[in-house]
């Protein structure tokens, strides 16, 4: 059967970025090291602090693999390509560039994202334990707005090294002083101000939250934040694709 020539644009930028073993590997080691889950929800009669655990970025494996799978493809396979100035062979393709783009942004960072959310949910569904969508949503947002933050800086600086070292310093900068802002926000009692700072890392305060706290509004608040601004964050990387050289 033939497919259309768009189907087969991406089926070329698909196949580059995952090549075999390259889902082979990822599917089934994104399923099995959830068992982090069930080691921290086992443990004593606080169940909703150990999913927070289970799912607290560089404890969880499945949700470390699934962004530095999305860094990998959107730094040193898109950033190589416009690095190299190969990416010109992309841009000569008979397909308009906002559709390439959309072509490039599913391979490069939806996907990553799909298949943990995928072998998330199938593992809570087989082990029975029950996983908060709040949760899953939290990730979510800081996954899109990290990520999109990453290929706007891949596609500005045009360098792989150094649109590496500049978004692990502002990824970083603002998991860690945003951690250590909410955390000390927490302990001196200032919730109202956690609406400001929560965006930059919620998983303390969803620590704080499972341990009896009740902050899920300044939660919720950090999502949509960090949604926002992905969404802004894309938008200008949308741009700035579409005015490359070819």
């Amino acid at each position: 059967m033939r497919h259309s020539r768009g189907f087969q644009i991406f089926r070329i930028i698909f196949r580059e970025r995952y090549r075999e073993p390259t889902l082979e590997l990822v599917v089934p080691t994104m399923l099995v090291a959830n068992i982090f889950l069930s080691a921290f929800y086992e443990r004593g009669n606080f169940s909703l602090l150990g999913v927070v655990l289970g799912f607290t970025p560089v404890i969880s494996v499945s949700e470390t693999l699934a962004f530095a799978l999305g860094l990998r493809n959107a730094i040193f396979v898109t950033g190589d390509h416009v690095y190299k100035g190969s990416i010109i062979s992309f841009l000569t393709m008979p397909v308009r560039r906002e559709i390439l783009f959309v072509y490039i942004y599913l391979s490069d960072v939806v996907l990553p994202w799909f298949l943990w959310l995928l072998t998330s949910v199938l593992y809570s569904s087989l082990s029975g334990i029950p996983v908060p969508s709040l949760i899953l949503a939290t990730f979510t947002a800081g996954y899109f707005f990290s990520l999109n933050v990453v290929l706007l800086l891949t596609i500005l600086l045009r360098s792989p090294g150094v649109a590496t070292l500049t978004s692990m310093f502002v990824l970083g900068s603002i998991f860690v002083f945003g951690g250590a802002l909410g955390y000390y926000q927490i302990l001196e009692g200032n919730t109202s101000l956690l609406y400001l700072s929560s965006f930059a890392n919620p998983y303390v305060l969803w620590i704080a939250d499972s341990l009896g706290k009740n902050l899920v509004p300044q939660i919720v608040t950090g999502i949509w934040a960090e949604a926002f601004v992905a969404v802004i964050t894309l938008m200008i990387a949308f741009t700035k694709f579409r005015g490359l050289e070819p």
